[in-house]
């Protein structure tokens, strides 16, 4: 690695710094520690930037990294930091960065990279972008990767991308992912309708949304949600012929396929985050098993009479997306994250990281958990 040829940061920069340290796969307790001697990364190549941390998040996909559900396509060397989504000011740059300078506010998805779960973390700069004026860095660590894997499933993987009178059903719409897409697709005009849990629906009212169960009292108002509890109703039989154009899936099961092709019309799209299988496990098992299903439901989707397309959608983060997400939809006060707790390993120490953790796999989160790592001075 080429060493930054930026002279910004004197002797008195600090050396170590306090970070997750992920030794190995398996349940948090038994694989994370909280390391405060790891060096910073203070080397940088000419594209990366040096960022500090105030606050950082995790997604679904964090702690199936870490239990080893996908370690067949990705593996880590250990001891390895985690975290993917991060807000924090830029403190360093490489000799080619052009989009920041020292001193911004910035957040991002480090995808592939991780690291975000420490004081500083390094990054390319296409990794990252300005972070929205209106929301706190806590707010901000919120969005990244779940905010811009809905954008891409809509207005990207979608043909003709979502825009006004579109009709949209998601699979799960008290997820991260599921309330973001709610709110871009109510942006741009499209008729939403949601699937959560009965217990969930003060999550849908917390953004502002008027819930309605009954799809005979769905009218034009922009701020009403037609809402299904998937509980004890199938959107299936519910929506049955209604020609909708996609159905977007943040929650997995093959149940939702077969909901789905119910309510499409024909011609239309089923885009999906999580397959068949709400646990991820990638495996040569699974890879067995996944892969001609998945070929037979594209070959499906070319030959078959209805023509449903069905597309399995994995982020690949753009940072002028996250740009467009900030300026357009988040700076306009058209979409808002939802936070549930924070946690902070200043005061917790590690047991912050193993709550986080713990609580984002439990499935009972109402909103984004945040791992706050320093206050904004």
């Amino acid at each position: 690695m080429t060493e930054s040829t930026t002279n910004k940061m004197d002797d008195s920069f600090p050396t170590k710094m306090l970070a997750a340290q992920q030794t190995g796969y398996g349940e948090v307790r038994n694989v994370i520690t909280l390391g405060n001697e790891v060096p910073v990364p203070r080397q940088l190549s000419s594209n990366q930037i040096l960022v500090k941390v105030y606050a950082a998040s995790i997604n679904p996909v964090d702690w199936k990294l870490l239990n080893g559900n996908m370690s067949l396509i990705i593996r880590p060397s250990f001891p390895h930091i985690p975290g993917k989504d991060v807000a924090g000011v830029v403190v360093d740059i490489g000799a080619s960065v052009k989009r920041f300078q020292i001193g911004d506010e910035v957040y991002g998805n480090l995808h592939m990279d991780d690291g975000s779960y420490a004081e500083y973390v390094r990054g390319n700069e296409g990794n990252f972008a300005l972070k929205p004026k209106n929301l706190s860095m806590i707010e901000a660590a919120a969005v990244p990767l779940a905010c811009e894997t809905s954008y891409q499933a809509l207005f990207v993987k979608t043909s003709p991308p979502v825009g006004a009178q579109t009709k949209v059903f998601i699979c799960g719409g008290a997820t991260a992912t599921g309330l973001y897409a709610i709110q871009m697709a109510k942006a741009v005009g499209a008729h939403v309708a949601t699937t959560c849990s009965q217990r969930n629906f003060n999550v849908m009212e917390k953004v502002g949304y008027k819930i309605v169960q009954d799809v005979n009292e769905v009218n034009d108002d922009p701020q009403q949600l037609l809402v299904i509890d998937y509980n004890s109703k199938n959107f299936g039989d519910i929506l049955k012929d209604q020609n909708y154009d996609l159905v977007y899936d943040c929650v997995g099961g093959e149940q939702q396929w077969i909901a789905a092709k119910q309510i499409l019309r024909q011609g239309g799209q089923f885009v999906t985050i999580a397959g068949d299988d709400p646990e991820a496990s990638v495996s040569l098992k699974s890879a067995v098993t996944i892969g001609p299903r998945l070929l037979s439901r594209k070959l499906g989707s070319v030959f078959g009479s209805s023509h449903h397309g069905y597309i399995f959608h994995l982020l690949s983060p753009v940072s002028s997306e996250l740009d467009l997400i900030r300026s357009e939809f988040i700076e306009t006060g058209k979409v808002k994250s939802l936070i549930d707790t924070v946690f902070d390993w200043r005061t917790e120490g590690v047991e912050a990281l193993y709550k986080l953790y713990e609580k984002s796999k439990s499935g009972k989160a109402q909103g984004k958990l945040i791992l706050k790592i320093a206050d904004v001075q």
